[in-house]
C-alpha cells in the first residue's frame, strides 16, 4: 500500500507539471531578456556558448526528455507545444553544414556581417571568428555589437590581452569610461608593452576626472614611446585641468622639439604664452 500511494504521489507532481507547461511557456516567451553576452549573440542566430562539454550529455537527455513529455500528453512531434518545449531547452534541431570538405569558408566578394556570422555558425568553436566580427563592427563604428562580442570573448579567454584592450575601446566610444579603465588596466597587466593601451587609459581616467591617474598612465605611455606627439599633447592638457601649468608648458615644449612646424603645438603655445 505505500508503495502504491508514492507512486501516485510521483504520477501527480508530473500531472500537474504538465498541465502547467503551457502556462510556463507563455511566461517564458514574454519574460524580459537579459543582458549576458551569450544571449545578445544568440539572438543573432549564434551558439550561445562556443565551447561545452556537456552539450553531448545535454542533446542525449533532452531527447528522451523530449521524448517522455510527448507520449505523457500524447502530442505529435509537430505539435505546437512541443516546440515551445525544445525552445525552453535552446533546442534548434539538427544544423547542416554547407562548408567544404576542409572546413574552409567560401569567401565572398564582400565581407559583411552575413559572412562572419555564418563563419561563426559553420565553426562555433574558433574565436578568430568571433574576434574578425568584432573587428568588422568596430570598423563600421558598432560600438554596442561589437562590445558584446567581447564581452563573449573575454568572458571564455579571460588571458587574452588583445580582447580586454578591444573591449575597452568599445566601452570607451559608449562613454562608459569607468569600465573601459578597468579593462585597458586588465589588458595591461597581462601585456604592459603596449603604449597605446596606457594612453588609451589616461583617456579612459581623464573622462572620469581622475587626473592625477590619467597623468600616470601618460606617463607611462611617453616612457614607451618617447616620439610619440599625441602623448605629450594630452599630458599637457590633463596638467593643464589640475592647474599644473609649468607641467603642461613642459610638456609641449617637448612635443614642438619632436615636431617644430606642428600648427596644432603651436597653437596650444600661444594660448599658454609660450
Amino acid at each position: 500500500m505505500p508503495n502504491i500511494i508514492f507512486i501516485f504521489a510521483i504520477l501527480g507532481i508530473l500531472l500537474l507539471i504538465l498541465r502547467r507547461l503551457p502556462e510556463a511557456t507563455v511566461i517564458e516567451s514574454v519574460r524580459p531578456k537579459e543582458v549576458s553576452p551569450e544571449l545578445k549573440l544568440q539572438d543573432k542566430g549564434l551558439p550561445a556558448i562556443a565551447v561545452s562539454k556537456l552539450r553531448a550529455f545535454f542533446s542525449l537527455y533532452l531527447g528522451k526528455l523530449w521524448n517522455f513529455l510527448l507520449e505523457a500528453k500524447d502530442l505529435k512531434p509537430t505539435a505546437v507545444a512541443g516546440y515551445r518545449i525544445r525552445k525552453l531547452f535552446g533546442y534548434k534541431g539538427e544544423v547542416q553544414n554547407t562548408l567544404p570538405p576542409q572546413g574552409l569558408v567560401p569567401a565572398p566578394e564582400v565581407k559583411d556581417e552575413k559572412y562572419f556570422l555564418e563563419a561563426i555558425k559553420q565553426q562555433p568553436k574558433n574565436r578568430g571568428h568571433y574576434d574578425a566580427l568584432g573587428k568588422y563592427y568596430i570598423g563600421k563604428g558598432n560600438w554596442q555589437d561589437a562590445r558584446d562580442v567581447y564581452l563573449y570573448l573575454v568572458k571564455h579567454e579571460p588571458a587574452n590581452a588583445d580582447f580586454h584592450s578591444r573591449l575597452a575601446k568599445c566601452f570607451y566610444q559608449l562613454g562608459m569610461y569607468a569600465k573601459a579603465s578597468q579593462h585597458y588596466r586588465q589588458s595591461l597587466a597581462l601585456d604592459s608593452s603596449q603604449p597605446s593601451r596606457y594612453y588609451n587609459l589616461g583617456l579612459s581616467l581623464e573622462g572620469q576626472a581622475q587626473n592625477d591617474q590619467a597623468i600616470e598612465a601618460f606617463r607611462e605611455a611617453i616612457a614607451l614611446e618617447p616620439k610619440n606627439i599625441k602623448f605629450y599633447l594630452s599630458l599637457s592638457n590633463v596638467y593643464l585641468k589640475t592647474g599644473k601649468t609649468a607641467k603642461a608648458k613642459e610638456a609641449l615644449k617637448q612635443a614642438k622639439a619632436l615636431d617644430p612646424d606642428n600648427e596644432n603645438i603651436k597653437a596650444k603655445m600661444k594660448s599658454l604664452r609660450i
